[in-house]
């Protein structure tokens, strides 16, 4: 009995001694699978995180050679390959991760014309130069990434515009008649509009946001602007960046950003839809300046020693074949684009005098007539004249303009400029003027004889029609404040007389880029009585379309910088 049971505990503990070694092979092979998967697991983790490391490190070099490009075309706007050669990749902050491959090189040896094709400034036509940049990192396990980024250096003639304001100086328009803008309209700073008079035809656009007041008088909003939407039809501009419909409530970015793309269709944007400044052709401003204004008025001064090349480049000055100057002793002396002399003594460049009301200052000017520069023989061969007076209370004043030399023609000073009498009317050309101010002198100016009559009420100084055809680069006296304001858009062009039932009738492109620096009176309308000086004209004001194939000589040309295509190989 005894050997019986002995035998079966036997057996049993055999079986037990089986199945646990069966148990423990299961489990190694287990803890082999799950240490295999781990392993595994781990590797995929981190050959996933040095992968996201590497793009990340790309990432990171595509953005830092933008800076870099962009930095360096302020300075250069046609940099050399061994200025592109020398921008350098960022400095990585683990040192397992590093540029195999950094490289920013021109695709195309010479700028192209484009249309723009897309986004705010759709239809327009600029001048673009095509990079790429590289940046390929590598990384522990083999990992690399390698990015490729196009950057597109855009230079977009500033008179394509049929209103352009530059950053620091507001739009502002508030018309009494009906005033309708046909060419694009766009400020780098914020836009101040009211009045039902008011419409516009094509794009406007604001780096900064849209405002249904002026600035002097926040708490009237006047009555609806009129703008037309993609199918071509007015709608009501009765809402603003800050208050929803008919201004009961306040609302957000979004729902005003909603509320003008459902309205407008496209043809109204702003800050909250990514509108992209176009900086003027000044390499301080692209560096953010306290003072853009200040900084955009040195694109019509004249040159100093100082100026670096690509100050050089902004200035018009540069470009003048025919650079006209008088001196504080009164001597007027000519020369060309290469400072040799001209002889001007035969072209009737003369001083004259008047008394300017508004700067309540009597004026002395280079007056200039156009018509005999040009039978005299030293109308610039290019088309740009630059004309200078040095002193206070100096200008230029340009008569008989109605027929300018065929090639188009420039007018660019650091001082106030008068037209006097139609302008470019008779076998038109591209035509442009630039000054610190301009102011339009009617067809009666002489015949009137106001030269001498300036001191005197409004009604002595009589306009009538008179037509301009140039684009005007310009800037308003001061910006405005609460109680006082500037003249807004539609006094820009600065006037002397009493236009009252006679028409000024405008054909151009107007930027503002710069307050006034010499001609600092403020605006002030309208009447015989106090300081009054003018009674304001009716206003035919347009966008000359022929600036959309052919455009003045010297025309100042705004940077756009766009990111294009992306890729990863």
């Amino acid at each position: 009995m005894t050997r019986r049971i002995t035998h079966t505990v036997n057996e049993q503990r055999g079986v037990v001694l089986v199945a646990t070694l069966l148990i423990m092979a299961v489990l190694l092979v287990q803890g082999i699978a799950f240490l295999a998967t781990a392993q595994t697991e781990d590797a995929i983790a981190g050959n996933y995180r040095n992968q996201t490391q590497t793009f990340y490190g790309a990432e990171a070099g595509l953005e830092s050679g933008i800076v870099s490009l962009r930095n360096l075309l302020a300075g250069a706007p046609n940099p050399a390959d061994w200025q592109l050669a020398a921008l350098a990749a960022p400095a990585l902050t683990d040192p397992n991760y590093t540029f195999n491959t950094f490289q920013v090189q021109r695709i195309r040896p010479t700028p192209y014309a484009t249309t723009i094709s897309s986004g705010a400034y759709a239809g327009l036509v600029a001048q673009t130069t095509d990079y790429e940049i590289t940046a390929e990192v590598r990384g522990p396990r083999g990992s690399r990434s390698r990015l490729t980024q196009v950057f597109q250096y855009m230079e977009v003639p500033l008179f394509q515009f049929g209103v352009l304001y530059g950053r620091g100086v507001d739009l502002e328009i508030a018309p009494g008649p009906p005033m309708t803008f046909n060419g694009r309209v766009h400020s780098n700073s914020n836009i101040y509009v009211i009045n039902s008079s008011t419409q516009f035809d094509s794009y406007v656009t604001t780096v900064g946001d849209v405002y249904r007041y002026l600035k002097r008088d926040p708490t009237t909003r006047g009555s609806n602007p009129q703008m037309k939407d993609a199918a071509g039809a007015y709608q009501a501009l009765n809402f603003d960046h800050e208050y929803d419909q008919n201004f009961n409530n306040p609302w957000t970015p979004l729902q005003w950003m909603n509320a003008a793309v459902s309205t407008f269709g496209g043809l109204l944007r702003d800050s909250t839809m990514g509108v992209q400044e176009i900086i003027p052709p000044i390499p301080d401003l692209f560096y953010d300046p306290a003072n853009p204004d200040v900084v955009s008025h040195q694109m019509i001064e004249k040159g100093i020693a100082a100026d670096s090349a690509a100050m050089q480049a902004a200035k018009l000055y540069y470009q003048a074949d025919l650079k006209i100057s008088t001196d504080t002793a009164g001597v007027t002396t000519a020369k060309d684009k290469n400072d040799n002399p001209v002889d001007i003594s035969g072209c009737n460049v003369t001083t004259q005098s008047f008394y300017d009301k508004r700067e309540e200052a009597t004026m002395t000017v280079t007056e200039v007539n156009v018509g005999t520069l040009q039978t005299c023989g030293k109308a610039p061969a290019n088309g740009i004249l630059y004309v200078s007076r040095d002193g206070v209370d100096k200008g230029v004043r340009l008569v008989n303009g109605t027929q300018l030399p065929s090639q188009g023609f420039t007018v660019v000073s650091e001082n106030p400029i008068y037209i006097q009498g139609n302008y470019n009317t008779v076998n038109k050309v591209p035509a442009a003027v630039l000054g610190d101010a301009i102011t339009v002198l009617s067809n009666n100016w002489g015949p009137n004889n106001s030269d001498t009559k300036g001191n005197q009420v409004t009604s002595n100084r009589p306009a009538t029609n008179t037509t301009v055809n140039a684009a005007f680069a310009l800037g308003p006296d001061s910006e405005s404040a609460v109680g006082q304001g500037n003249g807004q858009l539609e006094n820009l062009i600065r006037f002397l007389e009493n236009w009252s039932g006679d028409t000024f009738t405008y054909n151009g492109s107007i930027i503002a880029l710069w307050h006034s620096d010499q001609a600092t009176g403020d605006w002030r309308c309208c009447g015989n009585s106090g300081t009054n000086y003018y009674n304001p004209p009716n206003r035919v004001w347009g966008y000359d379309t022929l600036f959309n194939t052919t455009v003045p000589p010297g025309t100042p040309r705004g940077i756009l910088t766009l990111k294009g295509r992306w890729s990863q190989a």
